[in-house]
């Protein structure tokens, strides 16, 4: 079995799937004008998917995450579980054309993107035949030693120590590297290497279990089932089981305790006791699940942006149109907000070692106390919106069709300017790794970041391993040589020219 990884979607494939969908709403009772806009939805996101290269280009990635996990998803969750698809949404015909809107603009933003995109990528350029090795073992190096050199000079705004934060794509680029290296090197027969498995466990128990992030937990997962995808991976029974056996603990266990055991260790101040309490929680998780199903099952399902009529835990985080349509009813109810967001996001691009005393704005966080979900006194929690019902908060319709297209031509400029196709260099994968994350979830202003910030830290993050932590992994791990001597055994005819009976051939 191969990990599905597209180029490019067949049309009639998607149109049967989109018209099988509708069906199956329009018989559960869903009104028709939404069942046709999720319909030409699909078929808009198949055309920009397909145009922007699939999975092996960035902004193929964005298009793929964001059709997904913003309404695909969830319309065959609601068909699955039997419900309308336009119940329990507040503002369902306004958000659904938001969405088609938003999806329109996108395309727009592919064909614009694709006349303007560099001929050559920037991460193509340059040294082509490296030692991925090696490069994979520096990267995991740096990417497991950089938090600690952080936390040893201090992260203020400004300071290297913040410089150096904002370069914590290391480890998953090392993640990446070691998985395509692995199964290149064997011609497809592994998959895995030591590098691999210390630097995911690594990830996942600082960042995920410590750290109580849930993409610390997802990361190194979703690097090593990206590269299985695009190099053509074929796993047989006992990979497809193992990897159904990871996936089932982490939903099962590890995102309830990443979503408990924060409440509990936010507000440690040393690590000491961050350790200590990530212990005690781990020898106690049916406890931590049984509070997570009980925290589910006390929210009100009217007091809240709910897509289900009933409780369906982590499926309800796994389709972003509740919340998106709640943020988009409110638009409707106080009016739009302004492009101040937008501003600031530009603004962030300048990093504060050049501009000393920048103001730093959550307005993911005043969106969600717009809409009522957080506590009066929480300004710190940051709730996700995408890109269609954040452009229709600050500027209505204006923000959907004009500014949104506009913003995400930059986007997909620089980024598949940067990265190219992850067919011809493993680099432009981190990209894809970071858009499946963050495709859904990208508000204009954040697009600018991923545009700038998270390009040029990659690009540096990429030249960096090419031309020095090569170095690293042959200090830590000198590459073996293996010399075979090569003697005739016979008497050589005369009319050819003897070896002598020192040459030696090296395999490396």
């Amino acid at each position: 079995m191969r990990i599905p990884f597209p180029e490019r979607i067949t049309p009639w494939h998607a149109g049967a799937f989109a018209a099988l969908i509708c069906a199956f709403e329009l018989l559960l009772g869903t009104q028709p004008l939404f069942c046709a806009c999720v319909f030409i939805y699909i078929m808009l996101a198949t055309v920009a998917f397909n145009l922007a290269g699939g999975l092996y280009r960035a902004a193929g990635a964005f298009v793929f995450a964001n059709a997904v996990l913003s309404l695909i998803f969830c319309q065959i969750a609601k068909v699955c579980v039997g419900e309308a698809a336009d119940a329990n949404l507040r503002a369902p015909m306004t958000s659904i054309l938001v969405y088609t809107g938003g999806m329109a603009s996108i395309l727009v933003a592919v064909v614009v993107s694709r006349k303007l995109v560099a001929k050559v990528p920037l991460l193509d350029r340059g040294r082509q035949n490296e030692n991925t090795r090696q490069t994979a073992i520096g990267c995991i190096a740096v990417g497991i030693g950089m938090p600690f050199l952080v936390s040893a000079i201090g992260a203020d705004p400004g300071s290297i120590g913040a410089i150096l934060n904002q370069f914590g794509q290391f480890l998953p680029l090392g993640l990446v590297l070691a998985t395509y290296d692995e199964i290149r090197s064997s011609h497809g027969r592994r998959s895995a290497n030591l590098a691999l498995i210390i630097g995911s466990l690594y990830m996942v128990f600082i960042g995920g279990i410590l750290g109580t992030s849930k993409q610390g937990l997802f990361t190194p997962f979703a690097s090593y089932v990206v590269v299985l995808g695009a190099l053509r991976y074929k796993l047989n029974y006992k990979g497809i089981l193992s990897i159904a056996l990871v996936t089932w603990i982490m939903l099962y266990y590890l995102v309830p305790y990443a979503q408990v055991v924060r409440n509990y260790t936010r507000d440690l101040p040393t690590f000491d006791e961050h350790w200590d309490a990530s212990i005690y929680w781990l020898n106690h998780l049916d406890d931590i699940r049984a509070e997570y199903n009980a925290n589910d099952q006390d929210i009100e399902l009217n007091s809240g942006p709910h897509y289900y009529s009933k409780d369906r835990g982590f499926l309800e985080r796994l389709g972003a149109l509740a919340m998106d349509d709640a943020l988009i009813d409110t638009t409707d109810i106080h009016g739009a907000y302004g492009f101040q967001p937008l501003i600031v996001g530009i603004e962030n691009v300048v990093p504060h070692f050049i501009w000393k005393n920048k103001p730093v704005y959550l307005y993911n966080n005043s969106y969600a106390h717009e809409i009522g979900i957080l506590g009066e006194e929480d300004f710190t929690t940051s709730i996700s919106f995408g890109p269609s019902a954040d452009g229709y908060h600050q500027a209505k319709w204006i923000g959907v069709l004009v500014v949104m297209p506009l913003v995400l031509i930059v986007l997909f400029t620089i980024v598949d300017s940067v990265a190219g196709s992850i067919k011809h260099s493993p680099w432009g994968l981190i990209f894809t790794v970071y858009f499946l994350h963050a495709g859904a979830e990208s508000t204009l202003g954040s697009c600018f970041t991923s545009a700038f910030i998270v390009s040029i830290t990659i690009v540096i993050t990429v030249y960096a391993a090419r031309y020095v932590l090569p170095l690293v992994g042959s200090v830590l791990f000198p590459e073996r040589r293996k010399t075979i001597l090569v003697r005739s055994l016979q008497p050589v005819p005369a009319t050819h020219t003897a070896l002598p009976p020192d040459t030696t051939i090296e395999h490396l």
